[in-house]
């Protein structure tokens, strides 16, 4: 894993300490060198810029950025792509390669077939290109968003990083809040893309490349021309028996390529089905002492928190591997100042910390680490997917709807199942698409306006549409975004298996309603099933969360509550303070469960005091 820094400068007057300005704001994402290259040509300057962690290839020849023998091209560059050996065999004759890593692979591909090559690339990565002869600078992302790209262009400089700090650490543009992302980070837990929360800084889309010419013309466009795994997976009926011998295949091979060759590794435990069967796979392909990382409660809370801890030991034991557990405690709390601070946006999820917390661990042994990300957004593992489904059949009319709503107002709060089914029937709506929205949303819809989303659903297709928000955007700005962030804080480079280009690719090909056919996640729970892995499947499921509900009643959880309290901070001109009073009486008189929202104003308010106030 890699920083990307780019600067254009129009002007031409730069010198080189912006863009080491850049490298030093996100050094973290490769301390093992830092390097940049200048350019210059008829109508402006390039730098770029690097920070490598040394992974594949640990030899200071692969340093980055790395320039052509010609010097017509140069790449800044950030990832893994796991095939790069068939694409470094096929065009072995073409070029003279002096690495073992992935990196030359992908840029002499570049320079062969141009910026449409990055759809051969199996694996997760960002880069910038650039081409001397035609004046051209590009940058682009993996079509899954797993690793980050962000851009600000004025009439004076495009610049662009992986991370948002890189961009303003160059000292050349205006920080700026951008207000109206503040109300949708509110309701969907982060900024919308490619908007961010800053002004005139923007994401770049995953699949996409944007490139800008010598006339300071800028064109993004789709790296997907035409999918070359459409032919593969066509959308077909398959068995049940196919579908799990396929799907054993495709993930086994995905592990296998994400974890050749790649020096130690390790997995994030969590003794749910997506982590055990990452780690049943593991000791089927290498045998006993795999490296695992849990999270695991103080004694003296471990009633408050997940059943994490000991489903994690059981799978440890079971597939016999090497397990190094992470203690936290309310205590832990004291360090979300930290974290914020390396967040370049408000995530509205407290996996943050845990993620943390876990890679400062995980990093003292390996480099990479696997992650069961994507799972539930590719084979369609969450409540409020079988919920929706469940919606579709039986709450579409007017009349159940209402009767919904009035069965809704039946609340228990010492019972998760019935909080759970409440907030479903208080969540439906006539609409699909708000419906879906509301299953997935804070709930701050009642005093807050209404966020428009711009992507409009296929009304015959409501199902896939779901699923497939869920991985276009929750996955890629809050799930991938923190485990990137949080990963890279600590050198760890963190690998997904489940986002592999073949397993997304397969997934799609079923469609919806077969991922649901049995259940949420059917597919995986069958193959952990079939891996002496039943206890793991039949546990309920737990989200990667904090126990935050307890955690609020005592010391540093109540000292966050506190400060939140404090009327005279920049949160409270985008919200009112009556009702952060009213969600506070109600979550200490247990009146309420206002969990998730508090979490996230209390997340907010302090990105905002450390970035604005």
């Amino acid at each position: 894993m890699c920083g990307i820094n780019v600067i254009v400068d129009k002007t031409r007057l730069l010198d080189d300490s912006h863009i080491k300005k850049m490298n030093a704001a996100t050094v973290h994402r490769g301390p093992d060198h830092s390097g940049v290259c200048i350019f210059r040509n008829s109508s402006f300057n390039i730098f770029l810029g690097n920070n490598r962690l040394k992974v594949t290839d640990p030899l200071s020849r692969a340093d980055q950025p790395m320039v052509s023998a010609d010097q017509n091209y140069a790449i800044s560059y950030n990832g893994e792509v796991y095939n790069f050996k068939s694409l470094k065999s096929a065009i072995l004759n073409d070029f003279s390669f002096k690495t073992d890593g992935d990196t030359e692979t992908v840029f002499f591909k570049i320079i062969k077939n141009g910026i449409q090559a990055a759809n051969e690339f199996h694996g997760m990565f960002a880069f910038a290109f650039y081409d001397h002869a035609k004046e051209t600078i590009s940058i682009c992302r993996d079509e899954r968003g797993i690793k980050p790209m962000y851009y600000f262009e004025d009439e004076k400089y495009f610049i662009a990083s992986s991370e948002i700090k890189g961009i303003l650490a160059t000292g050349l543009i205006r920080k700026e809040l951008n207000d109206k992302e503040i109300y949708h980070y509110l309701h969907f837990k982060y900024a919308q893309r490619p908007n961010t929360i800053f002004k005139n800084i923007f994401e770049l889309e995953p699949g996409t490349f944007l490139r800008l010419n010598n006339h300071f013309q800028k064109d993004s466009l789709p790296y997907k021309q035409n999918s070359s795994l459409g032919s593969s997976f066509k959308k077909q009926q398959s068995s049940r028996e196919e579908i799990i011998e396929k799907s054993e295949e495709l993930i086994q091979q995905a592990i296998r390529e994400q974890t050749y060759s790649s020096g130690p590794s390790g997995i994030f435990l969590s003794g749910g089905v997506d982590s055990t069967l990452l780690l049943a796979f593991s000791k089927e392909l290498y045998g006993n002492g795999v490296k695992t990382y849990s999270i695991v409660n103080s004694k003296e809370e471990a009633w408050a928190g997940t059943e994490d801890f000991s489903y994690s030991r059981l799978a440890a034991k079971k597939y016999q591997a090497e397990h190094t557990e992470v203690q936290i405690s309310s205590d832990d709390l004291g360090r979300l100042d930290e974290i914020i601070q390396k967040l370049d946006q408000p995530i509205a999820d407290s996996a943050l910390l845990l993620t943390y917390l876990i890679s400062e661990k995980a990093s003292e042994d390996v480099k990479v680490i696997l992650s069961g990300a994507g799972a539930d957004e590719v084979f369609a593992g969450y409540n409020r997917h079988k919920a929706f489904s469940i919606y579709l059949k039986y709450f579409r009319s007017s009349a159940a709807i209402h009767t919904g709503h009035l069965l809704g107002e039946i609340h228990s709060y010492k019972s998760k199942s019935l909080r759970l089914i409440s907030r479903f029937l208080n969540d439906i709506d006539q609409d699909p698409q708000t419906t879906f929205f509301n299953f997935s949303n804070l709930k701050f819809r009642d005093f807050l306006r209404l966020q428009e989303f711009r992507e409009v659903w296929n009304k015959e297709q409501l199902l896939d549409s779901a699923l497939n928000y869920d991985k276009n955007y929750y996955l890629v700005n809050d799930i991938l975004s923190l485990t990137d962030q949080m990963t890279m804080a600590h050198c760890l480079e963190a690998r997904v298996p489940y986002l592999d280009k073949n397993i997304v690719a397969w997934s799609e090909s079923l469609g919806a309603n077969a991922l649901l056919r049995n259940g949420t996640k059917w597919i995986l729970k069958e193959l952990l099933q079939r891996k002496d892995g039943v206890d793991f499947v039949k546990r309920k499921k737990e989200g990667f969360g904090l126990p935050l509900k307890s955690w609020f009643e005592k010391g540093e959880g109540k000292n966050l509550l506190d400060q939140l309290k404090e009327k005279n901070q920049l949160l409270y001109r985008y919200f009112p303070y009556y009702k952060v009073d009213q969600m506070i009486e109600h979550q200490e008189r247990k009146t309420a469960d206002f969990t998730g929202e508090l979490w996230a104003l209390i997340v907010l308010s302090r990105w905002l005091k450390f970035n604005f106030e």
